[in-house]
C-alpha cells in the first residue's frame, strides 16, 4: 500500500496513475493499493506515522480516507469497496 497526500486541487486519476505505475514500477513494487490521506502525520522526530496505517489495514468499513485498489484486469486503480474487501479476503483476488 501507498498512502499519499496529493497537491493542492489535484484529483486522483485511476487510470493516469495505473499507467505511470506500471510504465515505472516492476510488477513487485507496485502498490496494490493507494490510500490518499489530507495530511501525513509525523512523529515528533519527523518520521512518518505508520503503525495506525498498517493497524487499520484496507478495510473500507474502517478507513476513512479515500482507498483504491488496483484492478489488473480493468488497467487503472478503482475505489475500495466492501466486496473488492471481501473477495481479497476470501481469495478470489489474488495479491
Amino acid at each position: 500500500m501507498a498512502c499519499i497526500r496529493l497537491k493542492e486541487n489535484c484529483e486522483f486519476n485511476g487510470e493516469s496513475t495505473y499507467r505511470h505505475v506500471n510504465t515505472h514500477l516492476p510488477n513487485y513494487a507496485r502498490p496494490r493499493f493507494i490510500r490518499i490521506k489530507s495530511a501525513i502525520e509525523l512523529t515528533a522526530t519527523f518520521k512518518y506515522r505508520k503503525v495506525q496505517l498498517v493497524e487499520e489495514g484496507f478495510n473500507p468499513a474502517v478507513v476513512k480516507d479515500r482507498l483504491y485498489f488496483l484492478d489488473d484486469k480493468e488497467n487503472l486503480y478503482v475505489q475500495m469497496t466492501q466486496d473488492i474487501y471481501n473477495s481479497v479476503k476470501n481469495h478470489v483476488f489474488k495479491l
